[in-house]
């Protein structure tokens, strides 16, 4: 399921397509006890999930599995091999973890850049078109968002996005994903209700809607 590969960039750490996400984890903590003598605390680790889209949700467990080991996780390879779609690399935003758990990143996050997180994510910038976020709670942008937000990947239907200027090109909220065509003029909030995900002005949400 995991393959592991030094190459000129460092090493390569590619996982198979697989069913269950139980196992993954798994996997990657064997295969990283059993090639500890091939790597060094601090080396960086380009990471291939094989048909990615299907297993986004559990993106931010493995890369905070691959961490654990020390290792630092700096792209994420993207795309199929046997597909019309390319392979890309996106390159990870390292910012240091706050003692509540919240990744804090001050700085604009542009194209080809991606934030991956267990929890929830902060963005003191703007979220330029091309870029990501896959976090597993919630992700609030002080500024414009305008690329991929993928929140409540831990955490489910109880975490909000929400941006200054809010017109991401896809949201995702736990399972739930839509497309926002109508772009608010004012701080708004992303959420979920009665099942789907709704867009509000930040001073008109309520969240005592049952999820």
């Amino acid at each position: 399921m995991v393959e592991f590969k030094i190459t000129k960039g460092g090493i390569l750490l590619t996982i198979k397509d697989y069913k269950k996400s139980s196992e993954v984890v798994s996997a990657v903590e064997e295969k990283l006890q059993q090639m500890k003598d091939m790597y060094l605390k601090g080396d960086k680790v380009s990471l291939k999930v094989e048909n990615h889209y299907r297993h986004v949700m559990d993106i931010p467990r493995i890369i905070k599995t691959i961490q654990n080991f020390g290792l630092e996780v700096s792209k994420i390879i993207v795309g199929e091999e046997e597909e019309s779609t390319a392979l890309q690399s996106m390159s990870v935003v390292e910012e240091e973890t706050a003692k509540s758990g919240t990744k804090v990143v001050k700085r604009n996050v542009r194209s080809g850049q991606v934030v991956v997180h267990s929890g929830d994510v902060v963005i003191f910038g703007n979220l330029h078109g091309g870029a990501e976020v896959m976090a597993g709670g919630s992700v609030i942008i002080f500024g414009n968002a305008e690329g991929i937000i993928r929140a409540g990947l831990n955490e489910g239907y109880s975490v909000v996005v929400a941006a200054l200027h809010l017109h991401p090109s896809i949201l995702q909220i736990a399972d739930k994903t839509a497309r926002i065509s109508k772009i608010l003029k004012k701080p708004s909030v992303a959420h979920i209700r009665a099942g789907r995900i709704v867009v509000e002005e930040w001073d008109k949400v309520k969240f005592k809607e049952e999820f």
